[in-house]
């Protein structure tokens, strides 16, 4: 894999340790992020990533993208926003 992509790769992988652990923290599993209020903001911008995400896969031109990945994305967002309401 081009060091390009190696590093975007290793970029995502520690944005979603970040959002896996803000949720556990969220729902009391782990020591929260910072502080409390940073957990919960982190927890709102990670709601409405994933909405944005339900759209922005939803008008993907990609048939596999649309059929797999919004559902998917919807899911996230949902529960991200049952967390974030908690």
């Amino acid at each position: 894999m081009p060091a390009k992509l190696r590093i975007g790769s290793g970029v995502s992988i520690a944005v979603y340790i970040l959002f896996a652990y803000a949720a556990l923290a969220k729902a009391d599993l782990v020591p929260p992020l910072i502080s409390e209020t940073f957990t919960s903001i982190t927890m709102w911008v990670m709601t409405a990533y994933f909405a944005l995400g339900v759209l922005m896969n939803g008008i993907s031109r990609s048939k596999p993208e649309r059929l797999i990945m919004t559902p998917t994305t919807l899911v996230l967002a949902g529960l991200y926003l049952v967390l974030s309401l908690h």
